[in-house]
Formats: C-alpha cells, structure tokens, sequence
C-alpha cells in the first residue's frame, strides 16, 4: 500500500496530505505530510457539529430547538424557498450532508467563534485547527483569515469520536450516523462499486478538495485523510483522493 500511494503522490501535483491509521493500532499504516497546514475548506464542518451537540451534552441545546435562518447563502440547496425555521438537528444534518453552508453559518452564530474554537483546542485537542471566519466569506479569506487543519488533527477528531472519548454514546451516535449519510461520491468512493461502510465530511474550494474518515473494512475501523491544496485543476484533484481510497480499500479488502 505504501508505494502505490507513494506513486501516486509523486505523479500529482500540488499540495499533499495523505494519513492512514487502524483506530486501534498504535501506529499509522500510511503518513505523507499529516501536520502540514491546509485550508480546511468543509472539513472543519465535522468538529462544528461536535461542538454543538457537545452544547447539547451540557443541556444548553436540544437537537429538536428550533431557530430562524435567515441569513441566506446564494449556493443552499435547502434554503432556496427563503428564510425559515429549522431544528438544530436538520441543519446538522444538512452541514455534513449537503456541506450546506447557510446551515453552518446558522450553527456558527447559534454557538460562536468563541466556543466552537475552545471545543476543537481543549476538548479534542487539536493543535492546527482553527475556525476563523463563516462559509463563503471570501474577503476575509483573500485577506489571509482563513479556517485551518490538519490530516493528524482530523484524525484526532475521528479517532475521539468512534473510540467514544467525547460526548456520549447516544451522541457519538447521532454524529456517525449524520457522517454517513454524506451524499459526495466523488472522492474517496469514486473508484469503490462495492458496498461500503463509509462515516465520512469532503471539502472543497477552487484548486482544492480534502476527503476526511473512517472506514469500516473488514470489521476494521480505518481512518483516512487526503487534502490537497495548489492543485493545477480548480475542482483539485478528486482523482487523487479516490485513488488513494481505492488503494486502501483494496489493502484491507483484498
């Protein structure tokens, strides 16, 4: 596995990040430059979810609240009808599966900047991953304040998540089974037919796409992260990361 995935790196261009790692061995199987820091395009939407419920955790939220969204993104595919009143579950459910950013912005107001940070540095103990700016505030991103990560810190985060280090089951649960339902097949299942088991948050930007999650192989939960950054192509490059995907199924599933 490792010098396919070598190969595969050494023919693409851009920046590239690929960490592989069996949630309960010791050591990763696969890494290539996991702590290099990347715009987190929609990565950074799984640990917002986190932080919400961990809200709801502390009986600050319900998942059945209901607030008002009215701050419309021009690229929602949900909220196209105009403003309305939505369950903080729906728009969970909405952020990881359709990366739906005006149902983020409503999160990211609901619980603030503040939190959701404090949440990602002192509860999953990321290091490299910060929330600096909404969903499709360009300006502030061109302006250098951009959201920011890691394949290692997605990794943590992964890894807390499905070793049920967070939360609480009933929780943990509810977030898996949001992950699951993710509808982009164009990356790490873009070359997998079979069925697979798949809990998983993509990210895309021009000239980049992340693909960030754990995979149930063989009664195996494997985490895997691919992020690519300054690829030659504006949609990145998909084909990498489903290469990658594929490579891995393949180890595992022979």
């Amino acid at each position: 596995m490792k010098n396919k995935i070598d190969r595969l790196i050494k023919c693409a261009r851009g920046e590239i990040s690929v960490y592989c790692h069996v949630l309960d061995e010791a050591e990763p199987r696969y890494c290539y430059k996991s702590n290099h820091v990347m715009s987190s395009a929609s990565t950074i939407k799984t640990p917002i979810m986190l932080a919400v419920l961990d809200q709801v955790y502390q009986y600050r939220l319900r998942l059945d609240d209901k607030i008002c969204v009215d701050n419309i993104c021009e690229d929602t595919q949900v909220f196209d009808c105009g403003a309305r009143r939505a369950s903080i579950l729906e728009l969970l459910v909405w952020m990881i599966t359709l990366s739906d950013n005006t149902s983020t912005n409503a999160l990211i107001d609901l619980v603030g900047f503040d939190k959701i940070n404090h949440y990602m540095s002192y509860e999953l103990g990321l290091t490299q991953t910060v929330l600096r700016r909404k969903m499709l505030d360009f300006v502030s991103r061109q302006n250098g304040c951009d959201n920011l990560t890691t394949a290692c810190d997605m990794y943590k985060i992964f890894r807390k998540l499905f070793c049920g280090e967070i939360l609480d089951p009933e929780l943990c649960g509810e977030a898996i089974w949001i992950l699951k339902k993710q509808r982009n097949g164009k990356l790490f299942t873009r070359y997998i037919w079979e069925d697979v088991i798949l809990a998983h948050k993509t990210g895309g930007l021009d000239y980049l796409s992340h693909d960030t999650g754990v995979f149930t192989l063989d009664g195996r939960q494997v985490f895997l992260g691919v992020l690519v950054q300054n690829a030659p192509d504006i949609d990145g490059d998909p084909k990498l990361i489903g290469r990658v995907a594929r490579t891995v199924y393949d180890m595992f599933c022979g």
